[in-house]
């Protein structure tokens, strides 16, 4: 019997999907800030987006910047980076396994 190596639980060698964690999403975008400036781009976050495999990255990053960018400066900061995180969270992107 072969071993399943898969860190996922599977019905009938059905794969499965997990929604990401608030911690792998805010890893995930740290990782997406490719200028280092500690600051989200708004093509930075459509980037991010488009990895996550979102049918419209180009909306989510603009509706991102809506819901998380409180000073209005078009960047999500460290400070900003929870709402961003909630946001992300509650769209519930899938780990596919």
């Amino acid at each position: 019997m072969p071993l399943n190596l898969n860190p996922f639980p599977t019905r009938e060698g059905k794969s499965t999907s997990v929604p990401y964690t608030k911690q792998q999403l805010q890893e995930f975008f740290k990782q997406h800030d490719k200028d280092g400036d500690k600051l989200l781009s708004k093509e930075e976050l459509k980037k991010a987006f488009d990895d996550l495999q979102s049918r419209n990255p180009g909306f989510r990053a603009w509706r991102a910047m809506g819901k998380a960018d409180a000073d209005g400066d078009q960047h999500i900061s460290q400070q900003e980076m929870e709402a961003l995180l909630d946001y992300a969270v509650g769209i519930k992107y899938q780990i596919k396994a």
